[in-house]
């Protein structure tokens, strides 16, 4: 009889002790434990990463908060003034052989919605001073850009988040533009913006209409924000375009360098 005791108390032991084992991988169901990993994988990457899936939803929420930050910088001020550097080289379309180079200096009054008004500080060609009036310091400036990230944004454009990936070593988001009725004014193409905080890095792409002359036209420009990071504005870049009027054809290439940047206040209404 004791040994019969012995035995049901050893049993009751054993049952309860593998009762209370917690599961290895192997024993959970396999339902459970792909959910549990699912949820493990969720957690690791970040709510942001390089290559993600881009959802329609998140795509707008993405160019929204954009919006709403750069938006409040177009209805505050009228623009930027700032002084541009500037070199041309003019190049044959056959065979890229560099004909001439002009550099010229000039401030400009660079208004988000009017004309630009600009000041000639100094030209040359082929490293010879040229006097103002000359056709040839002309800086050929056109009008203003169309925004992105105005109020009127989305009324003149169709913006898609396309991608997240590395820009000059940070984390970026990649929104195209396309113009709903295209015009020269508009830019089209990829605009990069920081994940961090919304900072506009770069464009890269065209204009949205070819102007007449023009038989190819491609830019990319580089930005930085400024005023504690509530505005930005083009830092440097380049612009190669082809023309061809009246017999007369050269490839155009644009460097720019825009420094002493500050804001322009709007005019008091009287």
């Amino acid at each position: 009889m004791k040994k019969l005791l012995i035995l049901v108390v050893f049993l009751i032991f054993t049952a309860t002790a593998f009762a209370e084992e917690p599961k290895t991988d192997e024993q959970k169901p396999a339902e459970t434990l792909t959910e549990a990993k699912t949820a493990e994988a969720a957690q690791a990457k970040p709510a942001v990463y390089e290559g993600m899936p881009i959802t329609p939803e998140f795509s707008k929420e993405v160019i929204d908060k954009i919006t709403a930050k750069y938006s409040k910088m177009y209805e505050s001020y009228a623009g930027v003034k700032n002084t541009r550097y500037v070199t041309v080289e003019y190049r044959d379309p056959k065979t890229n052989e560099l004909l001439e180079t002009e550099k010229y200096v000039y401030t400009r009054w660079d208004d988000w919605y009017k004309n630009l008004k600009y000041e000639l500080l100094s030209c040359e060609s082929d490293g010879k001073p040229r006097k103002p009036g000359v056709i040839a310091c002309d800086p050929h400036e056109s009008k203003p850009g169309i925004p992105h990230f105005d109020k009127n944004g989305e009324k003149e454009y169709i913006r898609e988040l396309v991608a997240v990936e590395k820009l000059n070593g940070k984390l970026a988001y990649k929104i195209k533009m396309t113009a709903r009725k295209p015009k020269g004014e508009h830019f089209v193409g990829h605009v990069w913006v920081s994940v961090d905080k919304l900072e506009y890095m770069q464009n890269e792409g065209k204009a949205g209409k070819k102007r007449m002359g023009e038989k190819d036209l491609y830019v990319k420009y580089q930005a930085k924000d400024f005023n504690n990071g509530q505005f930005f504005h083009f830092t440097s870049g380049i612009t190669r375009v082809e023309i061809s009027v009246m017999g007369y054809k050269r490839v155009l290439i644009y460097k720019f360098e825009n420094k002493d940047i500050e804001l322009m206040p709007k005019e008091q209404k009287k």
